[in-house]
């Protein structure tokens, strides 16, 4: 995992949330009649709804599956970090919020009052995960 990767972490949500939106307005829906599939099959209508079979939305949805496997990657990686303060350093740097925090915020957070403890653990796992 780059650091590129994981500061890309909350564009990668925006996008899949912008995609998303994109889709919702692309989907259709219509109203069918129909019966219910057990006796007394009684009358109904049902309501269907579903995107058309065009290349923008199949780009629509190749895109929002690689930006949730992107997603994935990061939180995954973030997970797997078996150190609880290292884990939360990385959670709270790359994927909680909406704006990345400062690493004084995230010093004073862990209970720190120096800002370069939390960058010295981030850099320094950064730099031994690229090793294995």
């Amino acid at each position: 995992m780059t650091k590129k990767e994981l500061e890309q972490y909350r564009s990668v949500c925006a996008e899949i949330r912008e995609t998303e939106e994109k889709i919702k307005e692309n989907t259709v829906t219509d109203a069918v009649s129909g019966s219910d599939s057990e006796y007394p099959y009684t009358k109904r209508k049902m309501s269907i709804s579903g995107l058309e079979r065009s290349d923008y939305n199949s780009r629509l949805l190749a895109r929002r599956r690689k930006l949730r496997r992107q997603q994935r990657r990061v939180e995954e990686f973030v997970d797997g970090i078996d150190d609880s303060l290292t884990r939360r350093i990385f959670r709270m740097r790359y994927i909680d919020g909406e704006v990345r925090p400062s690493w004084q915020w995230i010093a004073f957070k862990i209970g720190h009052h120096d800002e370069s403890y939390p960058r010295r653990i981030h850099k320094k796992y950064l730099k031994n995960s690229k090793k294995i």
